[in-house]
């Protein structure tokens, strides 16, 4: 019993001893050599150097087993091997004898290639020096290990990048690099991949990247890293051949920017397999500076902005994952506030493989995508000389506000001092001379005035009066069955088109306040909310490309990343409050005179209708709260904000014109703001879809517009466009047919003149638009309203000086200063900083620095002198006729 008790103990310590041998091959073994076999149903056994090496082996209980349990092992191995080392199992196989080879296949593929396991794969480590290039070749059974031992202390300055080249490789069998640090892990293969969706333009076979430092990891509480950081690069592939590659790893000079030294320009090269990134620190007297890259060559590249944390994404790929990202052709710069990164930066210039990002129609093929690029960074202005600007803005517009109110204060004075007459200028001992009976164009209801100096009541304010009605036109009896035979006329005067009840025609002129407060009130909201929104998505994504600034001279404030360009157009909205603020202490004087004299509003000089001043004065400021709104975000989408209400401008202006010696046929407030409304509709379907068919038929339309208008125009709004219309021009034409000589005389030369003119120009505007297709729609449209705005006061201006008509002083400086004003607003216009009818990388080529106090460039002088050139237009437009304030209305031709 005894004996047997020794006997059951040798063989369960021999089982046991098995048993771990066993579990510890699975566990250290190849995964695909942990296979059962088909055949025989146990385990691979381990080899000799195996069982040797086994912790096992270390206890002194089994050190006598092993020498028994080994040679069975062996022979046990050896048998296992023998059958499967060759086709002799699948030669020998039942089911394949039965004809189903797919299925003696498909069980033999979980058995091990013994071919493929007993290859030899060796991996080497070397410890590699900085600064020095190692080259070695590798295939499928090699692997390489390179380990790099450097002390933090070297990279407060520099940074760590590391080089890998193999020429040999291929997209078959890349070469993979795998680069360790302490705290990051980063991989790649040569030749380089391109991104998804994209050609390969060039094969990249050198990759080089800059190591993000340790210290810059997200550091937990639980430990700082290393003094001493231990760099591994592992290099493998699965190239049966043997492949040649080098590493070389060195440390990334001048890694860290410094404001306050003279090196803050950094000169590099960058390809797709190579980008480049530097830290900068804000050092504690800086809040902004101007990130400005530069390049000699239009290779489309990005450059991004990214919080100082690891990993970087400096990747084509990845790069638009940090925090803000624009892309650049020769030039790009990006603003960065200390608020923003208040622990440091790290710029990014990252090589694109292909230019679509910055061009869709334009690629460079066949060339070697390296670009040399200068990096800059440069200090912003302070808080004292960003107030300063703000203060110098707002100056500008107070000298205005000082001059108004200084030549206020002496017309008042002149006023106070001028002796009163004794007699009214509607006295008989004026109306009764035979001058003025003979005098071409005194109405007969004119002479049947009485002359009596009984007293007239005031006028009652319009405003209150809610008897009269818009449609109410003629109060007069006379002024419907008379109205065909002044206008018809020869020679019309302002008598012949001024018979309507004056308080009628106040309402009505007041109606354009009306529309306008509430088409401003309804554009102005939605694009409030949709330029918030573009200022959010560009502040969420970071993608700069949303918006076409001025990098060079964007200066952010708050939550607007371009605050200089929005904050410009507060001349618009100063000078529009100011030209109100004048147009009421007018009309305030205009009545007080009327006060005095009823019969100086009723028979003397032009009429005084204030409604559509007071539109412009609301038109500008409209003006520029929407252009203030486009700058938040300037793109092409938006655009239309900022000229929708220089149309309006235009055709009140033109309206104002028009009404000053036609003032009983001047068009209503409904009929002008839709056809504004028909206009910005048509401007945005040319942004959208402008395409030659609809260019080709908005030349059609502007054609027959400026046709059915100039025929109201010359008729006097005698003439309509009805069912009627074909039939009176047969008539016209075989009534004019009997005299021939009749067609080449018109009746009103002077309107002739004008509506051929302005037909011509209009007609040459369509046809430009055809053949030339332009990109920007909203500007050709603007330009058509302009022109002819302009053509309307040339024609106007000289016409009443043909007229014998004086320009006095005060309305001659207004238009010197319009035209100074206007002439050098354009200058700066033309000099573009950008331009969304290109791309955005495109578009940042004509970025330019600041030109005024640091602060304000060229577009933003352009909306100061263009606001003042505007307001002294209103003004010009609203003194003119101030020398025929005492002119007998029947004296005052209408042209």
């Amino acid at each position: 019993m005894k004996q047997r008790g020794v006997w059951y103990r040798y063989r369960a310590s021999q089982m046991m001893i098995v048993c771990w041998a066993a579990i510890w091959t699975l566990c250290t073994a190849d995964p695909h050599q942990r296979t059962f076999s088909r055949d025989h149903h146990h385990l691979h056994h381990p080899s000799r150097q195996q069982l040797q090496n086994h912790p096992l082996r270390s206890h002194t209980s089994g050190l006598k087993l092993w020498s028994k349990i080994i040679p069975d092992l062996q022979a046990q191995r050896k048998s296992y091997d023998g059958a499967h080392s060759s086709q002799t199992w699948y030669d020998n196989n039942p089911v394949k004898q039965e004809g189903m080879e797919g299925y003696g296949r498909h069980e033999r593929s979980p058995i091990v290639d013994r071919s493929v396991s007993d290859t030899k794969f060796d991996i080497e480590v070397i410890e590699g020096t900085f600064g020095d290039t190692l080259t070695q070749h590798i295939n499928k059974t090699s692997e390489y290990l390179f380990e790099y031992i450097y002390n933090t202390s070297a990279l407060k300055t520099n940074a760590v990048r590391v080089t890998v080249t193999s020429p040999r490789s291929g997209y078959a069998y890349p070469l993979l690099v795998v680069v360790r640090q302490q705290r990051g892990v980063l991989s790649w293969q040569i030749p380089l991949e391109p991104p998804p969706n994209t050609q390969i333009m060039e094969e990249y076979y050198t990759v080089s990247h800059t190591l993000c430092p340790a210290k810059n990891y997200k550091v937990s509480v639980q430990g700082i890293p290393d003094t001493t950081q231990r760099l591994f690069i592992d290099v493998s592939t699965s190239s049966p051949s043997n492949v040649t590659f080098t590493v070389n790893v060195d440390f990334e000079k001048q890694f860290l920017i410094d404001l306050h030294t003279s090196s803050t320009t950094r000169v590099f090269d960058v390809t797709p397999s190579q980008p480049v990134f530097y830290e900068f620190m804000f050092p504690e007297d800086v809040d902004m500076v101007l990130v400005k890259v530069n390049a000699e060559d239009d290779f489309c590249a990005m450059v991004a902005i990214q919080n100082i944390t690891c990993p970087v994404f400096d990747s084509e790929e990845n790069v638009e994952y940090g925090n803000s990202y624009q892309t650049m052709t020769y030039q790009a710069g990006i603003t960065v506030r200390k608020l923003d990164y208040p622990n440091g930066l790290y710029i990014l210039v990252v090589m694109l493989s292909t230019d679509e990002a910055c061009s869709a129609t334009f690629q460079h093929v066949y060339r070697n995508r390296k670009k040399t690029v200068t990096l800059t960074i440069e200090e912003k202005i302070t808080k004292l000389e960003y107030l300063a600007a703000i203060f110098a803005g707002l100056g500008y517009c107070a000298f205005f506000y000082i001059v108004t109110l200084v030549l206020a204060c002496i017309s008042y004075v002149r006023a106070k001092r001028k002796q009163p007459r004794e007699r009214s200028l509607l006295d008989d001992s004026i109306l009764g001379t035979p001058e003025d009976h003979n005098s071409p164009g005194p109405s007969p209801s004119y002479r049947a005035v009485s002359t009596s100096e009984e007293h007239y009541p005031p006028l009652p304010h319009t405003a209150s009066d809610s008897s009269l009605d818009e449609d109410d036109i003629d109060m007069l009896t006379d002024a419907e069955s008379d109205k065909d035979i002044f206008r018809t006329k020869t020679f019309l005067y302002v008598s012949d088109l001024a018979r309507k009840d004056m308080r009628v025609l106040t309402k009505k002129s007041q109606l354009y306040i009306w529309g306008l407060l509430t088409v401003g009130v309804f554009y102005a909201v939605p694009v409030i909310q949709l330029v918030i929104t573009y200022q959010k998505v560009l502040d969420e994504t970071g993608n700069q490309d949303l918006c076409f600034y001025n990098f060079w001279c964007a200066h952010p404030l708050g939550p607007l990343s371009d605050f200089n360009h929005v904050f410009s157009n507060i001349g618009y909205i100063l000078f529009g409050i100011l030209f109100i603020v004048v147009c009421i202490r007018r009309n305030h004087h205009h009545k007080l005179v009327v006060q005095a004299d009823y019969k100086i509003d009723k028979y003397y000089g032009i009429p005084q209708h204030f409604g559509i001043f007071y539109a412009m004065g609301g038109s500008l400021i409209m003006e520029g709260f929407l252009s203030a709104c486009y700058h938040i975000c300037p793109n092409n989408s938006n655009y239309q904000f900022d000229t929708s209400f220089m149309y309006v401008i235009s055709v009140l202006s033109m309206l104002k014109i028009y009404q000053t010696r036609h003032p009983d046929i001047n068009a209503s407030a409904s009929a002008v703001f839709a056809a504004l409304a028909a206009a910005v509709l048509l401007g945005v379907i040319g942004v959208l879809a402008g395409t030659l068919v609809f260019l080709i038929i908005f030349g059609l339309i502007h054609v027959i517009s400026c046709l059915l208008l100039s025929c109201h125009v010359y008729y006097m709004g005698r003439w309509k466009c009805d069912l009627g219309l074909f039939k009176r021009m047969k008539t016209w034409c075989l009534s004019e047919l009997s005299d021939w000589r009749q067609i080449c005389r018109p009746m009103y030369c002077d309107r002739m003149v004008l509506l051929l003119i302005g037909n011509a120009a209009n007609w040459g505007l369509a046809i430009y638009g055809i053949v030339s297709t332009p990109k920007d729609f909203a500007s050709y449209l603007l330009i058509i309203f302009l022109t002819n705005l302009l053509l309307y006061i040339a024609f106007y201006i000289i016409m009443k000086l043909r007229h014998s008509e004086r320009i006095q002083f005060q309305p001659l400086v207004y238009l010197v200063l319009c035209l100074l004003s206007w002439g050098a607003a354009i200058f700066f216009y033309t000099h573009h900083t950008t331009t969304w009818e290109l791309t955005p990388a495109h578009s940042r080529q004509y970025n330019q620095e600041c030109v005024l106090l640091h602060f304000y460039d060229t577009h933003d002088i352009w909306h100061f002198l263009s606001a003042g050139a505007m307001f002294f237009g209103f003004m010009l437009l609203l003194t003119l006729d101030d020398d025929l304030a005492h002119t007998p209305r029947e004296k005052i031709p209408v042209f």
